[in-house]
């Protein structure tokens, strides 16, 4: 797991109040999270929109969860800017949903761990660089 780019299936939950679906790809890289996704019409599943994709760097990620129930699985990340995630399908308030329900728990509990360790080595780097007197 280190230094190696980790990756996750995702689903998106409803989107344009049911009438479309989405999913893909969660990848864990150093620098932050890169989502690729596509989002198909949910009537017949013919209408698909092209891959696309959005980049958080772990600076800009406010806080990130991890919540496991009985029948869901989902990650939250919650953005410091909607500037990061107008184009993600979904999301309103610079929170993204992610369903991970396909994943075993030991994988998406791993990638948690390395998302969270990533975001305190940011949050070091920043303390590190304030002046010296504060």
């Amino acid at each position: 797991m280190n230094g190696t780019s980790m990756s996750i299936p995702f689903r998106l939950p409803e989107i344009y109040h049911g009438l479309a679906e989405g999913h893909g790809r969660l990848h864990v890289g150093e620098e932050g999270l890169r989502l690729e996704f596509r989002v198909k019409d949910a009537v017949f599943g013919v209408l698909k929109s092209r891959v696309k994709e959005v980049f958080i760097p772990y600076a800009d990620i406010e806080s990130f969860e991890l919540k496991i129930g009985w029948f869901r699985r989902r990650l939250f990340i919650h953005t410091r800017s909607l500037q990061l995630v107008e184009d993600f399908p979904g999301d309103d308030d610079g929170c993204i949903i992610l369903n991970v329900r396909k994943s075993p728990k030991d994988r998406i509990r791993a990638i948690h761990s390395h998302i969270t360790l990533h975001m305190s080595e940011q949050k070091l780097r920043e303390i590190d660089s304030w002046p010296d007197s504060l």
